[in-house]
C-alpha cells in the first residue's frame, strides 16, 4: 500500500468525513493538471473502501488489501485506453455496465477508476451516462481528467468535483527529492519547473531521462536551423522519442522565445537553464514568425492523437519550417 501524497490531505480528510457520515456520492470527478496524483488518490480511496479494517487508511494486511496489492481484487476495476490506443471505447463501457450489474463478490463496494475520463469517445460517454443516472448501490465511480471541459456537460453534472491544485513549491520539491534522492536541488527545481509544478510528472521525467532528451532535441533543432542536417531524418528520430513529447518541448521553447522577444527581462522562463541557447535562436527569428511557428506546433499537438494522421509527417511539417531559406 503506497502512502497518500502530502498535498492531498485536505481532499482526503473531506472524503473521510463523508464516508463516516455514510454520505459518499456515487461518482467523483477528480480534476487538476497532469502529474498532481489524481489516479494515485483514486487508488488510495478505492483501497480505503475495499479494506476490511474500517480506518482512515487501508491496513495493508486484510484479504481485500492483499488482493489489491496483487492486482486481483474482483471489486476494483480500472478503465483506461488499451495499449497503443488513445480512446476508451464504447465496448469497454458496456463491459463495465455488465460488471456493475453483478453483485459485489466481496460483499462491499464496487469501485471503478476511469482514467483519463476525457479519453472516452462519444458513444462511450453516452453509455456511461446511463450508469451515472441510475448507479447501482454501493458503487463508486472515480473519473480522472486533466481536461474536464472536454467531458460532456451531462457527465460533469452527474459527478461531484474534487479539484487538485498545483502543490506548493516547497512541498513538491521535498517530495521529488525524496523520490529521486540522486537529484541535486538545482536540477530538481529545473525539472519541477518543466513539469509545470506537477511532482509526479517531474518524477516521471527524471526516470525517463527527459532532460537528456531535451538537450539532444535542442541540438537537433539548432542543426536544422543552421542547415546542417535533414529535418526529415530528425523527424524519424523524434518519432521514436514520442511525437507528443517532442512537440511539447518545441512548444515550450517557442513560448519562452516569444517571452524573450516581447520583454527584455521576461517575468518567467520555463526553460531557464537553457535560456541563453534559446535567446540566440530567438535573435535570428522575427516575432511574427515565432508566433506562426507557435500556432503550427499548437495545431500539431491538437492533431497528434488522431490515429488517421501520419505522425512522422506531422513532425516533418513542424521541422521543415526551421530550415534556413536559400
Amino acid at each position: 500500500m503506497s502512502a497518500l501524497l502530502p498535498w492531498q490531505q485536505p481532499q482526503w480528510d473531506n472524503l473521510q468525513s463523508r464516508i463516516a457520515q455514510d454520505n459518499l456520492p456515487h461518482a467523483l470527478l477528480l480534476t487538476g493538471r497532469r502529474g498532481v496524483g489524481k489516479l494515485h488518490f483514486a487508488r488510495q480511496l478505492g483501497e480505503r473502501l475495499l479494506c476490511s479494517d474500517d480506518q482512515p487508511a487501508p491496513c495493508g494486511q486484510c484479504k481485500g488489501c492483499r488482493l489489491i496489492s496483487a492486482g486481483t481484487h474482483p471489486d476494483l476495476k480500472v478503465i483506461q485506453p488499451p495499449q497503443d490506443k488513445s480512446v476508451i471505447s464504447v465496448d469497454q463501457i458496456r463491459e463495465l455496465t455488465h460488471y456493475l450489474s453483478l453483485t459485489s463478490l466481496c460483499g462491499g463496494y464496487q469501485v471503478v477508476l476511469i482514467s483519463p475520463a476525457d479519453a472516452m469517445n462519444v458513444n462511450a460517454a453516452n453509455s456511461l451516462l446511463k450508469t451515472l443516472e441510475e448507479p447501482p448501490a454501493n458503487t463508486l465511480l472515480l473519473l480522472m481528467s486533466d481536461r474536464p471541459s472536454a467531458l460532456t456537460a451531462t457527465i460533469r453534472s452527474r459527478c461531484q468535483v474534487i479539484n487538485f491544485e498545483k502543490p506548493a513549491h516547497d512541498s513538491a520539491l521535498a517530495w521529488l527529492k525524496n523520490e529521486q534522492p540522486a537529484l541535486d536541488t538545482k536540477t530538481a527545481n529545473t525539472v519541477l519547473e518543466l513539469a509545470d509544478g506537477a511532482p509526479l510528472r517531474a518524477a516521471d521525467m527524471v526516470t525517463q531521462g527527459a532532460l537528456n532528451q531535451r538537450t539532444e532535441m535542442l541540438d537537433d533543432l539548432e542543426q536544422i536551423a543552421a542547415g546542417r542536417c535533414d529535418p526529415i531524418e530528425i523527424a524519424k528520430k523524434w518519432l521514436k522519442l514520442g511525437k507528443k513529447e517532442s512537440l511539447y518541448w518545441v512548444y515550450g521553447w517557442l513560448v519562452d522565445m516569444v517571452r524573450m522577444k516581447v520583454a527584455n527581462q521576461p517575468p518567467y522562463i520555463a526553460n531557464a537553464d537553457i535560456a541563453s541557447r534559446l535567446s540566440k535562436i530567438a535573435a535570428t527569428i522575427e516575432l511574427p514568425l515565432l508566433y506562426k511557428r507557435l500556432d503550427q506546433v499548437s495545431e500539431a499537438l491538437r492533431l497528434a492523437d488522431n490515429p488517421s494522421l501520419n505522425a512522422e509527417l506531422l513532425l516533418e511539417g513542424v521541422l521543415i519550417g526551421w530550415t534556413p531559406r536559400r
